[in-house]
């Protein structure tokens, strides 16, 4: 959402295995609300395999990512879907360490609107702490862009 802050936060979390995580919730559901979207985010500790993939909906279409190299669009309701495939990132943008380690070391300038920009990790936590906040208070948490 190009880095803006959502207007709500409600989440839901469980601990569907409390014998192996006894002390820490290991399901999570959270909807951000937006002006004009929202998003859906699913996070768990509890799933077979690990999942990095995302759906987005457009007006129109959508377009399905499986993964970070593959891509499934779908441009309106008449049309197919069409597998795409993009390149992979380059070094050392591929990999959060190599990342880290090119920041401090001055070979990479990060970016305002990059993902690992400290303004986006702001909203991120923001998000997160209202998450936590509704979870735990079981209501709804409104935000701001003020705070």
């Amino acid at each position: 959402m190009s880095g803006a802050t959502p207007l709500s936060v409600t989440a839901v979390t469980q601990r569907i295995k409390p014998d192996i995580y006894p002390k820490v919730d290991d399901e999570a559901t959270i909807i951000v609300t937006y002006p004009r979207a929202q998003g859906i985010i699913q996070a768990s500790w509890n799933w077979p395999i690990g999942r990095k993939d995302m759906d987005v909906y457009g007006r129109h279409g959508y377009l399905s990512a499986p993964d970070g190299t593959r891509l499934r669009l779908r441009r309106n309701e008449r049309s197919t879907e069409d597998p795409v495939t993009i390149a992979g990132l380059e070094a050392p943008y591929n990999e959060p360490f190599a990342y880290f380690a090119a920041v401090v070391r001055g070979t990479v300038e990060v970016k305002e609107r990059d993902l690992s920009s400290l303004t986006n990790n702001m909203v991120v936590v923001r998000i997160l702490d209202a998450a936590i906040q509704s979870a735990r208070e079981r209501r709804t948490i409104r935000l701001t862009d003020n705070h």
